[in-house]
């Protein structure tokens, strides 16, 4: 035996122990397609798994960390194995394809005009990957009887290696054309499940039945004397308006009157000498009787400039820095007085998210300030006619009162509420809103 054949039978020896010593498929491919250079030259090698030849893919192909499935040598190579596969070509052989399916795409190297087909077999489990070899000079017959052995022991290393490895084995589980009928059985029987139709919307705790405070003049805001969220007391004064001119207007009034009487008094003293004087008293006694009523009226307006409270409460006010000054009309609303222990929740569900809202009807609290909690609540009121909110959103105004009467959460919270409506099939609950575009966009 010449030195040669020694020296290659000794690179046989420590090439299949490699493949033993290798501790997964991915590190076993990249002994085959590298270190099988060292037995026979080639200039690319490519491996993939022996499957279905429609679902073949190239694995590893040498001297390259990751392949790059959309190159055109890929795809080229990737094609011709699949034919090979599809031919059950069972036996390791050299050939040539047709050189014009070997023109390099643009920026690419040309691929080598000889090729050696290795299928890798295990002897328990049948084919199990499949070798391509390339290169420029002929392929001798002591070659491919040397890669013809080694092929025996990819196969059964790749059989071996398949056999531990659990994620494969789930995958291919996974693929079974039974489970996957089952799967989509199941999808489809789930799309029938029951569910609750729900909608969220914006929502604020809102005071129950305040007390609106009116103005009860024309007249212009001085002074507010409280502040928003300040707990007052019945009759506490809270706002004071500007009274110049009913001060003015009443002390006019009030000089008018004493004129009056004085002019009365001369009347009836002198009356006893003059019928002219005695038929101007009966006049004057009508004036005074007008002037003593314009004077009352006048008072009665001055004292409507110190607004006070008609009952106990917290003072609800939007903007403080908007009233000072404001010139009100009678029977504008200023602010509104509420009791802390009777509130509501308005919820705004805009009209694109509205569903079929019942009287009683769940709803779900979660305010910004104590997201993790959920409050419970139910309908107990709804408008028909939708409304524009301060975000110019079209919504609907839902009212609800709060389940457990002891939790009292601070007037003017805000967060959001979710009220459930009928009950739907899941499949209805998920596909909603594109049927509402489809009805909208193609009337059907």
């Amino acid at each position: 035996m010449n030195e040669d054949k020694i020296t290659r039978l000794s690179r046989i020896f420590s090439f299949e122990k490699k493949i033993r010593e290798a501790k997964n498929i991915v590190e076993l491919r990249y002994i085959v397609t590298n270190e099988l250079r060292t037995i026979t030259p080639y200039v690319f090698a490519f491996v993939g798994q022996w499957i279905k030849n429609s679902k073949f893919k190239i694995e590893t192909v040498s001297d390259i960390a990751i392949v790059e499935r959309t190159s055109p040598t890929t795809t080229l190579i990737q094609k011709m194995m699949r034919q090979k596969i599809k031919e059950l070509s069972y036996e390791v052989h050299a050939f040539t394809p047709d050189s014009k399916n070997l023109l390099p795409a643009k920026g690419e190297k040309p691929l080598p005009s000889n090729f050696l087909w290795v299928p890798c077999f295990s002897v328990q489990k049948g084919p199990e990957a499949a070798l391509l070899l390339c290169r420029e000079d002929n392929w001798t017959d002591e070659e491919i009887e040397y890669v013809k052995h080694l092929s025996a022991t990819i196969g059964h290393a790749l059989g071996s290696l398949t056999n531990h490895n659990t994620l494969m084995g789930v995958f291919k589980y996974l693929r079974n054309s039974f489970f996957q009928f089952f799967i989509l059985l199941a999808l489809i029987a789930s799309m029938f499940i029951p569910v609750k139709l729900s909608t969220i919307g914006k929502m604020e705790i809102i005071p129950k039945e305040p007390n609106f405070i009116n103005s009860p003049l024309n007249a212009v805001a001085q002074k507010m004397l409280i502040e928003n969220n300040e707990e007052i007391t019945i009759n506490q004064s809270i706002i004071l308006f500007e009274k110049t001119q009913l001060q003015n207007d009443y002390e006019l009034s009030m000089q008018e009157q004493r004129i009056i009487e004085t002019e009365l008094l001369q009347a009836q003293q002198s009356s006893f000498n003059s019928s002219e004087d005695k038929a101007m008293l009966a006049r004057l006694q009508g004036r005074i009787k007008l002037a003593k009523e314009k004077t009352i009226y006048q008072k009665l307006l001055l004292d409507k400039t110190t607004v006070f409270a008609p009952s106990n409460g917290i003072a609800v006010i939007k903007d403080k820095s908007l009233i000072i000054g404001k010139p009100f009309q009678i029977g504008e609303t200023i602010m509104m007085i509420a009791d802390p222990n009777k509130i509501l929740v308005k919820i705004m569900v805009p009209v694109k998210d509205s569903i079929t809202i019942k009287k009683e009807a769940k709803v779900n609290i979660y305010l910004d300030s104590d997201p993790l909690n959920v409050m419970k609540a139910k309908v107990i009121k709804y408008s028909y006619e939708p409304e524009m909110t301060s975000q110019n959103i079209l919504a609907y105004r839902v009212t609800a009162k709060l389940i457990d009467e002891n939790i009292y959460p601070r007037i003017g919270l805000r967060g959001s509420a979710k009220i459930f409506g009928d009950e739907v099939r899941l499949y209805f609950y998920l596909f909603r809103k594109p049927i509402i575009f489809l009805r909208q966009t193609f009337g059907f």
